[in-house]
């Protein structure tokens, strides 16, 4: 007969072991949605935030700081909201700027005592917010279909005003950036997986995804990741965001574009505005969802038009009236077709030499505004009022139906041509 002590020990032995069983399987990365609002040229996944998992339909911004958004929804039925509090480790975490004092009994989001607290940014209207950071818990799902939940998943619970101009169907805006407390860097943190992810951004009328994590694509994605180029993602000494702490590196990604070819003729640019002034963060190009179409300063705007319009001219494509905010624009009529849009002379920014290069064909770069009239999809940059003045700001459009992977950890971005090369698009993008 056994002894007690080696039958209680072959017990929580086997208690261990029902345990790990049981347990879901270590995930690899996690999918979320990707959709595009036609009415506003705006991208936005679906979040379940809390424990009855409210549903909210946010932005995708991948130069944000942390999840803001406004949400009778999650207000309604935040009973496991808890604030931040000041001087704590994930008030550091979050880099916190001051401490928000509210009394009202009891404590809801948006009113909370002794809280850390941070500003937010709309960047479609430039309207910033101070309130305070809270957490709750962020329902997840793999790439493998498993579902899990990440708890204290910091977040701002904003002023409702906030709220103008973003997309109908959204509460607010969910944070690619580089800080502890985005979306990546958090479920990186918490399930230890790698620090990466990909976008496939849909055009107007299609789905995407995004997988955050490393994961085996499905075809034929895989072998499309297998022959990306990849650059390298550069961090710009002084913060571009208005309301990060000055002198803080810049949460935004960046890359080194060289020069400029618009067909195969090399624009003739200032070289100082395409590269990061160390000393203003002025200059360079930078990433971002939340730009509708690519910007450039005015002086490279106007050599990529001049020689855009030159070079359609050599296609007998006619030239027409502009329409507001595009400088060129032209008669469909006069455009042929082809896989990748209309054909017309390409626009590619060259990067660390001119074997690489990321190109953009008809589907990314001419937008159709009207009956019978087509845009070059390319627009002339406005100052930053909030910070410095990123000389190229790659929007939206040109994102749209490209595989993108970004390499946080290793600070390298992966880029494919379009995927109409290979005649698929993002409707298509998952895991295998």
């Amino acid at each position: 007969m056994a002894s007690p002590t080696l039958s209680i020990f072959i017990i929580s032995s086997l208690l261990i072991v029902s345990s790990f069983s049981n347990a879901q399987p270590k995930p690899k990365a996690f999918t979320f949605p990707i959709r595009k609002d036609d009415a506003t040229n705006q991208y936005y996944t679906t979040i379940q935030l809390g424990s009855n998992a409210t549903t909210l339909n946010v932005g995708i911004d991948l130069g944000g700081n942390f999840l803001w958004f406004n949400s009778l929804d999650y207000f309604s039925a935040a009973d496991t909201y808890r604030p931040i509090l000041c001087g704590t480790k994930q008030c550091r975490i979050a880099n916190g700027v001051g401490c928000i004092f509210c009394f009202l009994s009891p404590p809801v989001p948006g009113c909370t005592n002794n809280t850390c607290s941070d500003y937010s940014l709309n960047p479609f209207t430039g309207t910033q917010g101070y309130s305070g950071l809270g957490q709750d818990v962020l329902r997840v799902s793999s790439t493998r279909g498993a579902h899990y939940k990440l708890n204290d998943f910091p977040f701002q619970f904003s002023d409702p005003v906030l709220r103008e101009a973003l997309a109908a169907p959204t509460v607010g805006l969910l944070a690619l950036g580089r800080t502890r407390v985005s979306l990546p860097a958090q479920l990186s943190s918490a399930f230890k997986i790698s620090e990466k992810f990909a976008l496939c951004i849909p055009s107007s009328g299609g789905n995407g995804n995004m997988i955050i994590g490393d994961e085996v694509y499905r075809k034929p994605f895989q072998q499309i990741s297998e022959a990306i180029q990849t650059t390298p993602l550069l961090r710009n000494p002084v913060s571009t965001y208005g309301n990060e702490v000055t002198g803080n590196l810049s949460i935004a990604y960046f890359i080194d574009v060289r020069s400029i070819r618009v067909g195969e003729t090399s624009l003739a640019l200032n070289k100082t505005l395409l590269s990061i002034n160390k000393r203003t963060g002025e200059g360079g190009t930078s990433i971002r969802t939340v730009r509708a179409y690519t910007s450039l300063h005015r002086s490279i705007y106007r050599a990529v038009v001049d020689e855009f319009v030159k070079a359609a001219a050599a296609k007998n494509i006619k030239r027409v009236a502009s329409v507001a905010p595009f400088g060129a624009c032209f008669d469909s009529r006069t455009i042929t077709s082809s896989k990748t849009g209309g054909d017309v002379p390409t626009v590619d920014l060259v990067l660390q030499s001119s074997s690489v290069y990321w190109r953009f064909y008809g589907s990314n770069s001419m937008v159709r505004v009207g009956e019978g009239v087509m845009c070059l999809a390319f627009v002339e940059g406005p100052p930053n009022l909030t910070g410095p003045t990123t000389s190229i700001v790659v929007g939206g459009y040109q994102l749209e139906n490209h595989l993108l992977e970004f390499d946080v950890s290793a600070s390298k971005l992966g880029f494919s041509s379009t995927l109409l090369l290979s005649d698929t698009s993002c409707n298509q993008f998952g895991a295998a």
